[in-house]
C-alpha cells in the first residue's frame, strides 16, 4: 500500500487488493454521508489549512496518483466493503505495528534519535507558523473547508482556470467583487460562505470548498483541468 508524505495511505491500492469491484471505488464511499461526518471530525482536530493535518489528500497526476487517506479513514473504507475484508487490514496494520518494533538496543538508541529529531524539527515549524495559526484561527473556520486556491493546489489544476469552469457551469458567481455560490450549490454540501471581519476592521466573505465539493470538483474537472 503505497504512503505520501505525510503516511496517509493509498485507498485505490485497498480497492484493488479487495478486488478492484466497481461499486467498491473510493469515490463512492467517499459520498456517503457517514464518511463525511467521520472526515468532519478527523479535521476538527487539527488545523484545517494545514496539509499534513488533513484525513483526506486527492493527488492527480504522476506515479502516486490516487486518494490518500489516513489510518481511520482506511479502517472506515475497509469495513464498508465488508466485515472480513476489515479484519484483513486490522490484521495487516497490527503486523507492520509489531515489525517496526526496535529489535536491539542500537536499534533502538537510533529510534529514539530518531524521534528526537523530529521533535525538534516540529518544534521549530511550529514557532515559525505561529503567526499564520494565529491568523487562520480568525479567518478559516473548522470545518475541513478549503479556500478555492488551496482546492485547485490539493487537486492540481490551474486556479484561473478552475473558477472560470466554475463560472462557467453556475457552480459560482460574482457579486460586489466577491465569488459566491449558487444557492443549489451551497444546499447540496459543495460550498460554504466564510464571513466575518479582519484585524483591521474589513469585513470580508470567502467561498470554501468542503471536502465534498472538492471530490465534485476533482471528478467532474479532472480531465479538462488537470496540469500537466
Amino acid at each position: 500500500i503505497q504512503q505520501d508524505q505525510q503516511g496517509r495511505y493509498c485507498l485505490n491500492d485497498l480497492h484493488r487488493a479487495a478486488g478492484g469491484e466497481d461499486r467498491h471505488k473510493p469515490r463512492h464511499w467517499y459520498a456517503t454521508q457517514q464518511t463525511q461526518e467521520l472526515v468532519r471530525i478527523l479535521t476538527e482536530g487539527g488545523i484545517p489549512p494545514l496539509e499534513q493535518n488533513q484525513p483526506v489528500s486527492i493527488i492527480r497526476g504522476g506515479n502516486q496518483q490516487g486518494t490518500y487517506v489516513c489510518k481511520e479513514l482506511v479502517y472506515s473504507y475497509a469495513m464498508w466493503i465488508s466485515a472480513a475484508f476489515n479484519l484483513k487490514v486490522i490484521r495487516t496494520f497490527d503486523a507492520a505495528q509489531v515489525a517496526t518494533v526496535p529489535q536491539s538496543l542500537p536499534e533502538a538508541l537510533r529510534l529514539a534519535a530518531d524521534i528526537a529529531e523530529q521533535k525538534a524539527a516540529l518544534e521549530q515549524k511550529v514557532q515559525a507558523d505561529a503567526p499564520k495559526v494565529a491568523f487562520v484561527d480568525h479567518y478559516v473556520d473548522a470545518s475541513g473547508a478549503k479556500s478555492l486556491r488551496e482546492t485547485a493546489k490539493i487537486l492540481n489544476m490551474p486556479e484561473k482556470a478552475m473558477i472560470d469552469a466554475l463560472l462557467r457551469d453556475k457552480a459560482l458567481f460574482r457579486q460586489s467583487g466577491n465569488l459566491l455560490p449558487h444557492a443549489t450549490k451551497q444546499r447540496d454540501g459543495l460550498f460554504t460562505v466564510k464571513t466575518g471581519t479582519s484585524d483591521f476592521g474589513h469585513a470580508f466573505t470567502q467561498t470554501r470548498v468542503t471536502p465534498r465539493g472538492i471530490q465534485w470538483i476533482a471528478d467532474r474537472y479532472a480531465s479538462e483541468l488537470r496540469a500537466s
